[in-house]
């Protein structure tokens, strides 16, 4: 399937555009980067493109500069965006561009449960294992458990959403705001050293 990467945000929050701020860490990779890593490491991905907006020109340049493949979708916020998107592709997995845990195994896992349901698909975390210091989203309920989407979707005309829980903690980590910068930044040093 086709990944989307959603990159184009007006980080009000940030004070910059998200997909190119760096973790501090020794490699110091791009946001961006770090979910690109993954996509490009999943078996079962077809390609990507990164959807940016007017918001997001240096992410953009940043992405011409790398030849990844862009759409500009109008930056009307994130549901009309997949609209516009889905006008373009009738399904696709969208991923935000600021979840840096991301792995090639999640993203693979929600293809294979999108090819058993054939729905759009919400990816999950159990709200009690969302790490401490995270702005995490409002949780919803699924039978009987509070969980909190993580950025990582399949995106189909479907009325209907399921969702797919992920147990693993770092995939709830989404950085919106400084305080989950540097939530990911710790992270990153403890288990990814």
């Amino acid at each position: 399937m086709l990944v989307i990467i959603l990159a184009g945000g007006k980080a009000t929050r940030m004070g910059k555009e998200k997909a190119t701020m760096k973790l501090k860490s020794g490699a110091g990779q791009r946001l961006i980067d770090m979910v690109i890593g993954a996509v490009k490491g999943a078996s079962k991905v077809d390609g990507f493109i990164v959807a940016v907006t007017k918001f997001t020109p240096q992410t953009a340049l940043y992405c011409r500069r790398m030849n990844y493949r862009l759409i500009e979708t109008p930056g009307y916020g994130y549901h009309a965006d997949l609209r516009y998107l889905l006008h373009r592709y009738h399904e696709f997995i969208s991923v935000a561009c600021d979840i840096p845990f991301l792995q090639s195994e999640h993203i693979d896992a929600l293809i294979d449960f999108y090819s058993v349901h054939h729905n759009s698909i919400t990816g999950a975390v159990p709200f009690n294992i969302v790490p401490a210091g995270i702005a995490a989203p409002p949780p919803f309920s699924y039978r009987g458990q509070k969980l909190v989407a993580c950025g990582l979707n399949a995106v189909t005309n479907s009325r209907h959403s399921l969702p797919l829980v992920f147990h693993d903690p770092l995939l709830a980590i989404n950085v919106n705001t400084h305080s989950d910068l540097q939530v990911a930044t710790q992270y990153l040093h403890k288990y990814y050293k």
